[in-house]
């Protein structure tokens, strides 16, 4: 988006295996505007993974529309959990964030966070992920990969071209 001008006009969302501050704050170094947390929210409700949410016979009652089965979610007593995880996951985060000195996790770049990649190596996210200078894409870029990728993209399609 940053390569094409458009970052500026596409909000980002981040999903999938968003728990923590520390997560929050990772998608949001590398581009998310936003992140949810379903999963980690479902835990707070008291949900076990019994993996029967499709079949209706959820037996905690979390994903149940069965009036039987969603008897055991007492709503009031999950209220205060669901608040308990969400405020302390928000408190965490502005630890997280002030502890870095930035005073919004949008603030934080991918330079601000690593990943070990093996055994003996670490390398921070600037690495893993490159980034593009913005309109680089229209103007050209010298990048192999995103040259690649670029001469691939179809404007009226999702499949690549050869």
């Amino acid at each position: 988006l940053i390569g094409i001008n458009a970052r500026d006009r596409i909000k980002i969302g981040a999903a999938g295996k968003i728990a923590t501050a520390f997560d929050i704050a990772r998608a949001m170094a590398i581009g998310a505007d936003w992140c949810n947390a379903a999963r980690a929210f479902m835990f707070s409700i008291g949900c076990i993974q019994s993996l029967s949410c499709h079949t209706d016979r959820c037996p905690t009652g979390v994903t149940s529309q069965d009036p039987t089965r969603n008897r055991a979610l007492v709503v009031p007593d999950k209220l205060e959990r669901v608040y308990n995880y969400h405020h302390a996951t928000l408190h965490a985060l502005a630890e997280l964030t002030a502890a870095g000195g930035f005073a919004h996790p949008q603030e934080m770049l991918p330079m601000h966070f690593s990943r070990r990649v093996s055994g003996v190596e670490v390398m921070s996210f600037d690495h893993l992920y490159p980034s593009l200078r913005p309109g680089e894409l229209i103007n050209g870029t010298d990048d192999a990969r995103f040259k690649r990728a670029w001469a691939m993209a179809r404007a009226e399609t999702f499949a690549a071209a050869n």
